[in-house]
């Protein structure tokens, strides 16, 4: 697989994907399963979800994967990517612990004795309510079963560097503060072994307190890390024989009134929200998928993705840290009820996922901004307290980036203060539609009447975003009175929602609903309103073929110019240009 950073070169490191022995145990009881219950088995593929195959479509219910793993002594950590709904992971007969949230990274440390085990790791996506969980069947993505992203196992040692928090102040001088988390090691001072992208290792003595040691150093020969220009630097910090590989760039993210700042500058974002999502691979993003919709968001002339609606494979934030591609990275949620705020377990996973999202991944120059609970209840006390503390909680963590929402409660959100940008979610025309007028006269009246809120009281002097905005249209429908989920229709509509929102300079930037057609729920609830199960609201369908729409975004977003790091706008880099500029053996 390809390297994702952190990594730890000196660590024994297997990687677990590939061809698992499967069983399909359908309705049982989870709680009842255990690494001797499988009686049939069959190969299945880790990563795989077992609900996009023919014989399984759409089902729900209990799988079991399990797979032989020959390991040395001592302590392992076992490091699973990702999956849905839940999962329960043994180790030979041990139970090493829980996957209560989806598409949640989760980790697992224990120690074994050296030979051949058996992995088994116990996987169920339906929804309960003995197990509740931050997803909804009422959400508008799919809940896939199976295994979304890679197994790893590695040697754990003693004394070890867990991560390096990289954060960059000055852009002027290239100095950058370094926070080495580590385990085992006694507080006091200790050596360490620094050194930037191929230079030389130089010996500092830093001390440790609670896990933690900090130091401000400057990096040779650096480089500003802008979209126009996407340079990337790596720092390696060793001690007592383990080290950790980081890769970062130098650059500063700010708001300045209603504007948002990249290395001091303004920025106008444009572009896309994208689901991870495939008719036959489901939620599992394959490297040269993850590549190609990267050259497809520069094609069309963005410069922002909106990764939706929870924590990315981090392969697609590492293309999009070559290729310039602007992030807003977002923990999992969709039109969660205030009830959830009020349930103990929802609470406590909203934060908790949150904030291992901004630790994952808190070195990636492209993120923007961290986001959750997508269109929650952000209208209700109850939820105004859970944003409250999520805001909170990611600050604490990552004083350094902005911190939104996207809402669509209107001018009932009560909960904006907490947010560094104003981001909301509108459907004028579309799911907000009149019998008696045409729907495109809806737009600009319904997004002006927004504006003029957003730009009284305390709202006053913080960024706006269109975080959503779009129509559905069904990939090579056509009608020449231009009907509604036709091609011409969404084409329409989309056209006159990125006039109303680009030419309002109120705006920092949209991102339009959305990049690709996506599997939503199926079976359940207002079927009439997914049609064939989907979501076909993509500018491309699910196979990533181009509607009108596309043609008519891309024309819009060339005429109104990519991100620029100077104050006339640049021509958007030709596709790929910057992904081969950065390619490494390392990818």
């Amino acid at each position: 697989m390809s390297k994702i950073y952190p990594f730890y070169p000196t660590r024994k490191t297997q990687c677990l994907d590939g061809l698992w022995n499967f069983s399909w145990l359908g309705t049982v009881e989870t709680d009842t399963v255990t690494p001797y219950t499988p009686t049939s088995l069959e190969p299945a593929t880790v990563p795989g979800v077992f609900d996009t195959a023919a014989r399984r479509c759409n089902a729900r219910g209990v799988a079991v994967y399990q797979r032989d793993v020959t390991c040395g002594p001592g302590w392992q950590r076992l490091e699973i990517g990702g999956l849905g709904l839940y999962g329960r992971v043994f180790w030979d007969e041990t139970v090493l612990g829980e996957c209560t949230g989806p598409y949640t990274p989760y980790s697992f440390d224990f120690e074994t004795t050296a030979g051949c085990h058996v992995l088994t790791i116990v996987v169920d996506n339906r929804f309960s309510e003995e197990r509740p969980t931050l997803m909804h069947p009422f959400a508008d993505f799919y809940a896939f079963g199976g295994i979304y992203r890679s197994v790893m196992l590695s040697d754990l040692p003693e004394r070890r560097i867990e991560r390096v928090v990289v954060r960059t102040p000055d852009i002027k001088t290239g100095c950058v503060d370094l926070f080495v988390h580590t385990a085992g090691f006694t507080d006091g001072k200790h050596d360490f072994e620094i050194s930037f992208d191929t230079g030389d290792a130089q010996t500092y003595q830093l001390n440790i307190s609670a896990d933690m040691a900090e130091i401000s150093l400057h990096v040779p020969n650096f480089q500003v890390w802008s979209p126009d220009s996407p340079a990337l630097h790596t720092v390696t910090v060793a001690a007592d024989g383990d080290a950790a590989v980081e890769r970062f760039g130098i650059r500063i993210v700010a708001v300045e009134g209603e504007q948002i700042l990249l290395n001091g500058k303004p920025v106008r974002l444009l572009g896309v929200n994208r689901h991870e999502s495939h008719p036959q691979f489901g939620p599992l993003a394959h490297p040269q998928l993850m590549l190609e919709d990267v050259m497809l968001a520069q094609d069309l002339g963005a410069n922002f993705i909106r990764c939706v609606h929870y924590t990315q494979d981090p392969l697609f934030l590492d293309i999009c840290d070559r290729a310039g591609i602007l992030v807003w990275e977002e923990s999992l949620g969709w039109g969660n009820p205030k009830e959830d705020a009020a349930h103990p377990l929802l609470r406590r996973a909203a934060i908790d996922d949150t904030v291992t999202m901004v630790q994952r991944n808190i070195n990636h120059p492209i993120v923007l901004f961290w986001g959750f609970l997508n269109e929650g209840a952000s209208d209700t006390q109850e939820m105004r307290a859970l944003y409250s503390a999520i805001t909170t909680a990611i600050r604490a963590v990552d004083p350094t980036r902005l911190v939104t929402f996207a809402s669509n409660r209107g001018t009932r959100d009560i909960c904006f203060e907490f947010a560094d940008v104003i981001s909301v979610n509108m459907y004028p025309g579309w799911i907000d539609s009149e019998w008696n007028t045409p729907c495109n006269d809806l737009v600009k009246p319904r997004i002006d009447e927004f504006v003029k809120w957003a730009s009284e009281g305390t709202r006053t002097g913080k960024p706006l975003l269109m975080s959503e905005i779009g129509a559905c249209g069904i990939y090579g429908m056509h009608d020449s009175g231009r009907a509604q989920w036709t091609e011409e229709f969404q084409a329409d509509f989309l056209e006159e929602a990125c006039n109303a929102v680009l030419n309002n300079p109120r705006f920092a930037g949209i991102a339009l609903w959305q990049f690709f057609d996506t599997r939503s729920f199926v079976h359940v609830g207002h079927i009439r309103t997914k049609p064939f199960g989907m979501n076909l609201a993509g500018l491309l369908d699910a196979y990533r073929r181009p509607k009108l729409a596309y043609a008519k975004i891309r024309e819009i977003f060339k005429r109104h110019g990519a991100i620029s790091q100077t104050e006339k706008p640049t021509t958007i880099p030709a596709v790929g240009k910057h992904l081969r500029s950065n390619l490494r053996s390392d990818i």
